[in-house]
C-alpha cells in the first residue's frame, strides 16, 4: 500500500530537521507510544511499543524504527516494522523537507510503502490509509507544537 502526504511547518527547515533527529521529541509525538527504547549498539535505531486503534482493532504492538539515508537538512528514510493484534507492519518512508523562503516555512513530504498482513489488512486499504494519514498528521502536529514551545523560550531568555 502505498501512502504519501505533506505537512507545512512555520519554522526554518534546520529547527525542523532537528527536532525530526531527536529522539525524545519523536517519543512525545507518536501517538499511542508507551516505550522508545534505543537499541544497544545501532545507530538511530529504536525499540517502540505503543497501543493503536484501528477502526475495530485496538491493541499494542510492538517493533523497531530506523533512520537511514540520511541527507541532512534534507532528508531521510524512515523504516519501520512491528507486529501486534495478529497483524504484521512493515514500510519504509521517504522524508524530503523543502524551505519556502517567501513564506518562511519547510514542506515536508513524505511519500512510504507499507506492508501490512493479517487483522488490519482485512479491514480495508481505505480505512488504513485514512488512519495512517490521521496519525501522520498528529505526529507532525505534535512536532510542530514541540518547535513553537522551543522558539518561545528561546524568545523569552
Amino acid at each position: 500500500m502505498d501512502l504519501s502526504g505533506t505537512y507545512t511547518f512555520d519554522t526554518n527547515q534546520e529547527a525542523v530537521w532537528n527536532i525530526l533527529m531527536d529522539p525524545d521529541a519523536i517519543a512525545k509525538a507518536i501517538p499511542g507510544v508507551d516505550q522508545f527504547v534505543p537499541i544497544e549498539g545501532e545507530t538511530d535505531s529504536w525499540r517502540v511499543q505503543m497501543k493503536v486503534s484501528v477502526s475495530a482493532i485496538n491493541g499494542k504492538y510492538g517493533g523497531t524504527i530506523q533512520l537511514s539515508d540520511k541527507e541532512p537538512p534534507n532528508q531521510y528514510r524512515l523504516n519501520v516494522t512491528g507486529e501486534g493484534q495478529q497483524s504484521i507492519i512493515g514500510g519504509s518512508a521517504l522524508i524530503h523537507l523543502d524551505y519556502n523562503e517567501a513564506e518562511q516555512q519547510t514542506i515536508l513530504h513524505w511519500d512510504a510503502e507499507a506492508n501490512i498482513s493479517g487483522k488490519l489488512a482485512r479491514i480495508g486499504q481505505r480505512v488504513v490509509k485514512a488512519a495512517a494519514n490521521m496519525m501522520a498528521n498528529r505526529f507532525f502536529g505534535s512536532l510542530a507544537d514541540q518547535i513553537q514551545e522551543a522558539e518561545g523560550r528561546k524568545e523569552n531568555q
